[in-house]
């Protein structure tokens, strides 16, 4: 007879752990390759090597785009209208990295729905939609 016995993980967290698993596997390769594309570009709107040797230098964010020649700090708008670009390519995988729970909360959700969980489907809904909200910024 086993002393302990296995116990029984229900399948809403199963799913919510493989959702967040692969979808953080797939942020990790995202941000090796574009780490490894923006130093290996010969061209880039924003020069690596200068970038890290300022960060290095222990300079501030605004001395750091005012010597890239860039006034105001890149916002996602411009890493989304240059994505072939390493540190586009970089941001996008640590965006997918750290929203990779919104769809992980719904997907859960729905499993939670099916096995016959109704309030915690629903909170799990809640937390999803205050996470799409927490993402884009809106204060309430």
């Amino acid at each position: 007879m086993r002393l302990y016995q296995k116990s029984l993980i229900p399948i809403s967290g199963v799913i919510y752990g493989q959702v967040i698993y692969w979808l953080t596997l797939v942020s990790s390769f995202l941000v090796l390759l574009g780490t490894i594309v923006s130093f290996m570009e010969k061209e880039s709107p924003l020069p690596t090597s200068q970038l890290l040797q300022s960060v290095i230098d222990g300079k501030s964010v605004n001395q750091i785009w005012q010597g890239l020649g860039l006034s105001p700090a890149p916002d996602m708008l411009f890493f989304l209208a240059n994505p072939s670009v390493g540190e586009s390519i970089t941001m996008i995988g640590i965006a997918i990295g750290v929203s990779s729970v919104v769809p992980a909360t719904f997907i859960s959700a729905y499993f939670l729905k099916k096995s016959r969980n109704p309030v915690f489907s629903i909170l799990a809904i809640l937390a999803g939609l205050l996470t799409c909200v927490a993402i884009t910024g809106i204060i309430l």
